[in-house]
């Protein structure tokens, strides 16, 4: 293969680095800003290269030493050589470029601030889903790296909560004494995936299954491991993995965890969304409620399990398309006993278009990677008067933004760091009717 050397210039947006070759940009992985390295060159195309480091003939005093024992090998976490509070600067650079790229701002005059951190570094992560294989004549947890064959076990990841990891070592050592397989699309049998969310102290085990389900005599020996308060599972053999489309069944346990948030309890169950990362949720959050004032009415879209419209005293009507969301929502406002939010399950387009023609709403709440075209009519037509917008998509963000440019003002712009060590950043943007 071609080799090079290479200075790095960047890092482009999934933490690579990013060099030149013939005038022709280069994506290295494991390379940072001012590095020069010996690349191999592995794939091309007529408008890229990629190529991976085969010898650091100078490397960045940014540069530390990675915790993770996978980091060579791993694309989950494209950062942990990177200093922390450089990764901070890196992810501001990423909404800043792509509000250059698709805005008319002038983005050094925007109130971007500076990225919130994680309190946590490493372990933050609660909910897991990964696929389940068989490997060296044993069943495990773990990922094929894209573009290579290389296997990933997941049952000591670093940004994984250690209960978490605790768990799947345990489930993998039952497994393997009962027999159990991974999943063979042939004749559709086996484990396929394993989801666990940790919820406070508990323990919730999801398995996607072939036809042949899972035994009892496995799930009665993971019921005895003590955290664990409740199993799933559910039967698919289809190609697409969203898994949310089949039937879920109970084996054991609770049908509800309970999470504290804002001083007080909500209930999630087995296919309600729970945050990876609670402590940043519960801050973003926090963020957004400061950016209410108490007699404000407001419109929630993608409202969740009601995290957020549960802890106003406001008028709320909170929207999401997902019927397990909307039911525990409504379970929880009822725990609760608030009569302030309501919520409805319905297409968020068709529902935003009819609250807002019925409604006037002082405050619209958005909570989607992106905004359709209907929502932003409806922003536009029904005179709102503050939207607050949170996105972990930069691009998207940036776009909606541009154009909403006529009729709304960029008050604030606040970036977090929900996932230490990825390239990821979630932006909570708040825009004022001008």
């Amino acid at each position: 293969m071609r080799k090079e050397r290479i200075e790095i210039k960047k890092l482009g947006i999934n933490g690579e680095g990013i060099g030149y070759v013939d005038k022709k940009v280069c994506f290295i992985e494991n390379a940072l800003p001012g590095e020069i390295v010996e690349v191999e060159l592995d794939s091309h195309n007529r408008k890229f290269l990629k190529g991976k480091v085969v010898k650091y003939i100078k490397t960045s005093s940014e540069r530390v030493s990675s915790f993770c024992k996978e980091d060579k090998f791993c694309q989950g976490c494209a950062l942990t050589t990177l200093k922390y509070e450089k990764q901070l600067i890196y992810k501001k650079g990423i909404l800043k470029d792509a509000l250059k790229k698709y805005t008319s701002y002038d983005v050094e005059k925007l109130p971007i601030q500076n990225v919130i951190e994680s309190p946590l570094l490493e372990g933050y992560k609660q909910v897991v889903s990964l696929p389940v294989t068989y490997f060296k004549g044993k069943v495990v947890v773990g990922i094929y790296q894209r573009e290579s064959k290389y296997l990933t076990l997941m049952n000591q990841c670093s940004m994984q909560d250690p209960l978490i990891n605790c768990i799947i070592q345990k489930i993998e050592n039952i497994l393997n004494k009962h027999g159990v397989r991974d999943y063979n699309d042939k004749v559709k049998k086996g484990l396929r995936f394993l989801q666990i969310r940790h919820i406070q102290s508990a323990i919730q085990v999801l398995f996607v299954t072939g036809n042949d389900g899972i035994s009892e005599a496995v799930t009665k020996e993971i019921s005895q491991i003590e955290e664990v308060k409740s199993i799933y599972y559910t039967i698919n053999t289809s190609r697409y993995q969203d898994f949310n489309l089949q039937g879920y069944k109970k084996i054991y346990g609770q049908s509800t965890l309970s999470f504290e948030c804002f001083g007080q309890q909500y209930l999630y169950s087995i296919k309600s969304d729970f945050p990876v990362h609670p402590v940043m949720e519960e801050k973003k959050l926090s963020i957004v409620k400061s950016f209410i004032p108490h007699h404000a009415s407001v419109l929630s879209i993608g409202c969740g399990v009601g995290l957020l419209e549960l802890s106003l005293d406001n008028e709320v009507i909170g929207i999401d398309d997902k019927k397990y969301h909307i039911k525990d929502a409504n379970d929880n406002a009822k725990f609760l006993r608030n009569e302030n939010a309501h919520f409805i399950c319905k297409n968020i387009d068709e529902a935003v278009i009819q609250q807002c023609k019925n409604k006037h709403f002082d405050i619209v709440v958005v909570q989607k990677e992106s905004l359709s075209d209907a929502i932003k009519q409806s922003l536009i037509l029904a005179k709102v008067n503050d939207v607050i917008f949170v996105s972990d998509h930069p691009s998207s963000l940036a776009k909606d933004i541009e154009e909403l440019n006529r009729y709304f003002d960029v008050e604030k712009m606040i970036p977090l760091d929900m996932y230490p060590h990825t390239s990821k950043v979630e932006t909570i943007v708040k825009l004022k009717r001008k």
